[in-house]
């Protein structure tokens, strides 16, 4: 075994691929389950196994593609255990991450062939590793501004069809070039049939990409368009059911005033025998048959104030302890509608839990204020099930397996504010705090 081509070619794939790895997971480091030294650790030192292993495979066969082939497949594996969030949208930026460097090495292995072409060489020497760092280091600055860009618009983006299918494009475009220019011999690199194939398929690259991004942004639209369709429909449907709640109190105050002179003449005749305990035990009887008083008013804002009159009657019918002090003004300078959606999805999250309490009694307390532009929410419940997590979302106590609806949009939403949300569980209670901001 030639062992001085062994070690060039070890020491010049982990050269190359340290960088890379780099730059796959840095964009990602608020998205990982690990810190980012305790991915990258087995991440290098799996990479000096495979270096090892392609310097035996060159300085044996003169071809060492199949051990990269065959190590990819962990690299994906790890990176899809490391990173948290949607495994068909990881995919897809793994692509993007992937045909980047494809290209860098056919450049800079064509400008090496091409330039300083020599009988005999070879393209895994430190000359080579210096070509492809150099060519790195020069587009690096664009592809990271680039990638951060697509990834913020590409996990934001809910679309699970879309992701589900999409992500074939660029892997059968990547499937199709590596299949016609696998082969890194100098002679067939210098040609320009190889660097036009590259190119091509960094073209074809940006190109999907350009169009991918636009689709984002007119989904994301569709999407914000659609959820403040629903907020609106929603606020209709609360304002609707109060006015039938008050139609229906209306009613119940009629027939209370109707029968009111009845149960004075009692009260008198209870009076005029002095007897004060049945006069007691009547007033308790009759105190217990009047209509509740559903009049209370949560809070300055109209809209907030339809949202919280609304789960106070579905509390009062589940016979929930039901607590809510807002501090709002009557006009909000962020979106109103965002907000009472927001409120409305954590109080309808707090009645389902509160209706599923047996061992205690139910409760659930609403704090919220406004102050200098910002609004924060406290909500506690009563909740005897401690919820399920899955990568740092609450799992759907209505769908087996499925992420809960109401607080990932809760979630986005605050996050959209430049806010955030935080879910806990502690002592059969559950906490909720979201913070919005301007």
């Amino acid at each position: 075994m030639n062992m001085d081509m062994f070690w060039s070619a070890t020491a010049s794939l982990f050269v190359r691929a340290i960088p890379a790895h780099l730059m796959a997971y840095y964009p990602f480091r608020g998205h990982l389950r690990f810190p980012l030294w305790k991915v990258l650790l087995p991440v290098v030192l799996i990479q000096s196994v495979n270096s090892l292993l392609y310097g035996y495979a060159v300085a044996q066969t003169g071809v060492g593609r199949m051990v990269e082939y065959g190590f990819a497949l962990i690299y994906i594996a790890i990176y899809f255990f490391s990173v948290r969030d949607d495994r068909t949208k990881v995919l897809f930026l793994h692509l993007f991450v992937t045909d980047y460097l494809l290209i860098l090495r056919g450049v800079s292995t064509f400008i090496e062939a091409r330039f300083f072409y020599h009988p005999g060489m070879s393209l895994d020497s430190w000359t080579s590793v210096l070509f492809n760092l150099a060519v790195l280091a020069t587009s690096a600055p664009f592809a990271l501004r680039f990638f951060a860009n697509a990834r913020d618009k590409v996990l934001n983006t809910d679309a699970p069809v879309f992701w589900r299918t999409i992500w074939m494009i660029l892997a059968f475009t990547t499937a199709i070039v590596m299949s016609f220019t696998s082969d890194f011999q100098a002679e067939t690199v210098r040609s320009f049939r190889f660097l036009f194939a590259r190119v091509l398929l960094l073209l074809c690259i940006f190109v999907v990409y350009s169009i991918l991004l636009d689709a984002l942004d007119g989904i994301r639209r569709q999407a914000a368009l659609a959820e403040q369709a629903g907020v609106q429909e929603q606020l209709l449907k609360l304002q609707r059911t109060q006015h039938e709640h008050r139609l229906q109190y209306n009613e119940e105050v009629k027939a209370a005033r109707h029968d009111l002179r009845q149960h004075l003449n009692v009260i008198w005749a209870y009076w005029d025998k002095h007897d004060i305990d049945g006069l007691k035990d009547y007033l308790t009887v009759y105190e217990k048959s009047l209509p509740p008083d559903v009049r209370q008013t949560f809070t300055k804002n109209f809209a907030l104030n339809v949202v919280c009159t609304h789960y106070a009657e579905e509390a009062r019918k589940y016979g929930i302890d039901y607590d809510v002090e807002l501090d709002m003004p009557e006009r909000l300078s962020m979106n109103e509608s965002e907000v009472c959606a927001l409120l409305g999805n954590l109080l309808e999250n707090e009645v389902e839990a509160c209706r599923k309490v047996r061992r205690s009694a139910p409760f659930i307390r609403v704090r919220g204020a406004w102050e200098d532009g910002h609004i924060v929410f406290a909500v506690d419940n009563s909740c005897e099930q401690e919820p399920a997590w899955k990568d740092s979302r609450l799992l759907s106590s209505k769908r087996a397996g499925g992420f809960g609806t109401g607080t990932w949009t809760i979630q986005r939403t605050a996050e959209r504010s430049g806010g955030m949300a935080k879910f806990t569980y502690q002592n059969n209670v559950f906490y909720a705090s979201v913070f919005l901001y301007e």
